[in-house]
């Protein structure tokens, strides 16, 4: 037996109510309550439609939304991850390797424009903070999508403030690092390389948004 379209409004509805608040889970989990009604409505004409729904729900065991949910959100933060670690390995293997390698040589050349490393360090993450604020302001403003939320771009944009550690423990533990390891060019290298990182950290999550974003519009159809 089918459910009417009043019904499956009535069961999208339904989930939403339950705390799922991520539109692709609103709709998964409305055609698994849908199927799964219609399975036990056709073995059974005489249910009531309250009945089918609740031995639906029974199926999904006790708190079953939010289990799926959490189950999914491991799930899409392994693979973004996985795809962004990719995605910034391609900047260690030829020839972008030698953008990189480029990349940290004249940021260290910058270097010699400041007397005290610790400023200059300072200032180059102070840069790399302020990229990583932006991205947490871009988060913000375009987490939904026609006013829709997804988890695959909440996940994908946590990827992005992963600098933000970086950032912040640069500019704050460099002066006793300093002391501990003393001034030299390598230490500045070390620090010019972890920045060179933390942009390309940036660079790539951005661009791995980005596709979540184009492959979201796609698959369900939106502007």
């Amino acid at each position: 037996m089918k459910l009417t379209n009043q019904q499956i409004q009535y069961i999208s509805d339904y989930i939403a109510s339950q705390d799922i608040k991520w539109y692709e889970l609103q709709v998964e989990l409305t055609d698994h309550m849908i199927s799964s009604m219609e399975e036990f409505w056709t073995n059974d004409p005489e249910l009531t439609f309250h009945q089918v729904k609740q031995y639906a729900e029974d199926k999904f065991g006790r708190n079953g939304f939010k289990a799926i949910e959490k189950e999914r959100t491991k799930i899409l933060r392994k693979e973004h991850r996985n795809c962004h670690v990719k995605l910034i390995k391609e900047y260690f293997k030829l020839p972008k390797i030698l953008l990189s390698v480029l990349a940290v040589f004249m940021v260290y050349k910058s270097s010699f424009y400041f007397d005290d490393s610790v400023v200059f360090i300072r200032v180059l993450f102070g840069i790399l903070l302020g990229f990583s604020v932006f991205s947490i302001i871009n988060w913000y403003r375009f987490r939904k999508i026609n006013g829709k939320r997804f988890l695959s771009l909440e996940t994908a944009y946590i990827m992005n403030n992963s600098t933000l550690s970086i950032s912040f423990y640069s500019i704050f533990l460099i002066k006793s690092w300093k002391d501990s390891v003393g001034d030299s060019y390598e230490f500045i290298i070390f620090f010019c390389s972890l920045w060179v990182l933390g942009i390309l950290v940036q660079i790539t999550g951005r661009h791995l948004t980005n596709k979540v974003v184009t492959d979201i519009k796609r698959q369900y159809q939106l502007s």
